[in-house]
């Protein structure tokens, strides 16, 4: 289990903070941000890259990831206010729109546990049926992360 100072740290590293932004955000000294930061580069669960650093999420204890699928197709408004809302969850880390499915989103969303899936899941049908809005229907897949790393090569 992470202390509250490496959450801080790790929140101020995916936001892509330099050192001494993480310093600020963490309100630590610099000198202390580093070695924090080695400390969770000791446990695997950040990497150097460059001039920042990058998050391991099964080992910081973030792994459940989850598809969300979502058609509305009679409902263009509350179709933007969907993706509008979606736009402001920090664990909503993508949203595409798509063309020629039944389903007119889909959502990638990280969660710390499935606890958590659960609760932000019920206060987003709370918050649809609020809004008065009606989707056509709606999957959901959850699972572990395995592997989490972004393409590298483009030849």
């Amino acid at each position: 289990m992470l202390d509250e100072r490496s959450l801080k740290i790790l929140e101020a590293i995916a936001r892509g903070m330099t050192l001494d932004e993480i310093a600020s955000y963490a309100g630590i000294s610099k000198k202390t941000a580093f070695n924090k930061i080695k400390t969770l580069e000791e446990k695997g669960i950040v990497r150097k890259v460059r001039r920042t650093w990058e998050i391991d999420y099964k080992k910081a204890e973030c792994d459940t990831i989850g598809i969300l699928l979502v058609g509305i197709h009679n409902d263009y408004e509350g179709l933007k206010k969907i993706i509008t809302r979606l736009e402001r969850f920090d664990f909503v880390e993508k949203v595409y729109k798509l063309v020629g499915s039944n389903y007119n989103l889909l959502v990638i969303v990280r969660y710390r546990n499935l606890k958590e899936l659960v609760e932000e899941g019920e206060k987003f049908l709370e918050w649809l049926q609020r809004s008065g809005i009606k989707i056509d229907s709606m999957a959901q897949f959850v699972g572990e992360t395995i592997k989490d790393t972004q393409r590298t090569m483009f030849a």
